[in-house]
């Protein structure tokens, strides 16, 4: 009976008698109709007709569908990835309500000190793939002694072939090379501590680590691709350990976020900074591979945790204060002293919450979200000078971050602000021509007040080079600070075609707007290095979609100095944003606006 069993299953899965769709792909099939197991798993279409489909022709044909279909799979595995990651995000953030960012409390639901972080006093010590239990944490929140996280992480692994572990490659290239490349202006000082607070993260965050090995993966591939079909078998392999660190930094993910969601003893806010940091890390990778519908969610979740962290934007300096590690930076270099890991964490990722809020809201046609936390942590005018010296605890400067003054990102978000006032102003049938008119007329004078500083005074912000000693690296210098005006005037000229679209309309023909986009335009294409383009994203999508078609091909040889890095972060969809809108421009009537340019392709994009 046994053996009839087994004929009768493979009689069943042979490929001779399976759905054509197995057959071309040349796997067993369970037979079952009208849908088989294998195809249904898959998420692909099962062909199962009695006649055989004219492309099974053992030639061209069926070559052509076997790649279909193999694309298919592959679009299909991403898919489901993705649906899992929303499904985490919505289980893992289910007790964290973005309306907190309405109604901040310090109450509500809240982490456990078992969860691994980015923590100075809690050294969190873990095994690569255990949790320990709340029962084994003391009073102080210290897990009971096991072999540290990072001690497992940095330890030098071979590999079969007895080469070095490749994670340990991917990371250096993460820190040498895709962090700089995703935020080219942030460069703090060495009596600051530098950049060294990634690698503490890095160390104590398993999340973070894991998402850093797929996106160093992912640079790394299309670096080595460089649009070469000879090396596409090597590339698949990075794609591969892309995929397979991706899971893994989903899986702690997931963990990190139960934990905090099951707390019964209050929100410790050095768990939910972990949270955060693993979050905004996903937004990131999301982003820079693919920059679909799924960075809201992410970004939903991070503002919500941050307000929870800070319920009070007051706070912030004191909440600074209060991720102060004694362990580094010793207290015995007094005022001097660089940040904790935590502290330089908890300021990276405010700041880039706040410009990311900013961003994201033209894209949404609404208000920024965090614009009540502005005053406090980023207020205006906010200049920041570069030196060597550590910055007290405070507000931020952006120019620290993103190469932008405090006022350059509030301009923005406050246009942004004026659209959606605009926009609920039309809704409710009370809108003013002349109160938007002169709404409006406060921002321009802010905006063309800044670019006539930055013209006739274009190194007003440089320090000399004797500023730094000798033998320490200049961060003006290695950020290429002659050219941070240029940077500047750009954001601004875009910032100014935005607003002339909220006042006017879409009229890209009107002297205004002809004249503030053809001056980005021009600088755009002057830029000497292709280093700032990524970061220059939209302006450059902004100011493109209203160029007239003689600029088009400027627009395209500007995203070409990127090579094939163009691809990698968000300049690849700004210019599928642009040809878009150009091949519509016989459509596009007075109503169209910068919103919905950046939604044409059928989702939101973030350009950060």
């Amino acid at each position: 009976m046994s053996l009839l069993r087994q004929l009768m299953s493979s009689s069943k899965t042979r490929s001779s008698g399976g759905c054509w769709t197995c057959r071309v792909r040349r796997k067993k099939c369970a037979g079952n109709r009208p849908e088989c197991d294998t195809c249904k798993a898959l998420e692909i279409t099962c062909y199962f007709g009695q006649e055989k489909p004219d492309w099974m022709d053992g030639g061209p044909k069926q070559k052509d569908m076997a790649e279909k279909i193999k694309a298919q799979v592959k679009k299909q595995a991403s898919q489901r990835r993705d649906r899992r990651f929303l499904d985490l995000l919505e289980t893992g953030t289910r007790h964290v309500s973005i309306s907190d960012v309405d109604d901040a409390s310090p109450t509500g639901r809240r982490g456990r000190d078992h969860l691994s972080g980015a923590s100075d006093t809690d050294p969190s010590p873990r095994s690569h793939g255990m949790v320990s239990s709340p029962e084994s944490s003391n009073t102080n929140g210290v897990s009971s002694p096991e072999t540290p996280w990072h001690n497992q992480v940095f330890v030098r692994h071979q590999d079969n072939d007895g080469a070095p572990d490749t994670d340990l490659h991917f990371l250096m290239i993460y820190l040498d090379y895709v962090f700089p490349y995703l935020f080219p202006h942030y460069r703090p000082p060495i009596l600051a501590g530098g950049r060294g607070w990634i690698l503490g993260v890095l160390q104590s965050n398993k999340s973070v680590y894991h998402t850093a090995v797929s996106l160093a993966s992912s640079f790394f591939a299309i670096v080595l691709a460089n649009g070469e079909i000879a090396h596409a078998s090597c590339t698949q392999r990075v794609v591969e350990r892309l995929e397979s660190q991706l899971e893994l930094g989903l899986k702690e993910l997931q963990r990190e976020m139960c934990v905090l969601n099951a707390s019964k003893t209050g929100f410790d806010k050095r768990k939910g900074l972990v949270v955060m940091q693993s979050i905004v890390q996903m937004l990131f990778f999301e982003v820079a591979t693919s920059n679909k519908d799924n960075w809201r969610m992410h970004l939903d979740a991070a503002i919500a945790l941050f307000v929870q962290i800070i319920p009070n934007p007051s706070d912030w300096t004191e909440t600074l204060h209060a991720f102060y590690s004694p362990k580094w930076p010793p207290p015995e270099l007094g005022v001097r002293r660089p940040w904790s890991t935590s502290q330089a964490a908890f300021r990276f990722f405010t700041a880039t919450l706040l410009y990311f809020d900013i961003i994201s809201s033209v894209t949404l046609g609404s208000a920024p979200r965090l614009t009540h936390y502005q005053d406090d942590i980023m207020p205006y005018p906010g200049a920041f000078n570069r030196s060597i010296e550590p910055v007290p605890a405070g507000p931020l400067a952006m120019d620290e971050f993103f190469g932008l003054p405090n006022w350059v990102v509030q301009l923005l978000g406050n246009v942004a602000a004026l659209e959606s006032w605009k926009r609920l102003q039309k809704q409710v049938g009370s809108l003013s021509a002349n109160e938007l008119v002169s709404r409006g007329k406060v921002l321009s004078d802010g905006i063309k007040s800044g670019l006539e500083v930055l013209e006739r005074h274009p190194n007003f912000r440089c320090p000399t080079q004797t500023t730094f000693p000798l033998l320490v690296a200049d961060p003006v210098t290695g950020s290429h600070a002659d050219e941070q005006p240029v940077f500047q005037m750009i954001w601004l000229l875009a910032t100014l075609s935005y607003l002339h679209v909220v006042i006017s309309g879409w009229q890209p023909s009107s002297p205004e707007i002809r004249w503030s986009v053809s001056k980005a335009t021009h600088l755009l294409s002057k830029l000497p290095k292709g280093t700032w383009l990524r970061a220059l994203a939209w302006p450059m999508c902004v100011c493109g979609c209203l160029s007239p078609p003689e600029d088009e091909p400027v627009y395209r040889d500007i995203a070409h100095r990127l090579g094939a890095l163009q691809v990698f972060g968000t300049v690849k969809e700004a210019m599928e944003v642009m040809e878009r809108v150009w091949y519509m421009r016989g459509q596009i009537d007075e109503s169209w606006d910068v919103a919905r340019c950046l939604n044409v392709l059928g989702h939101g994009i973030l350009l950060i």
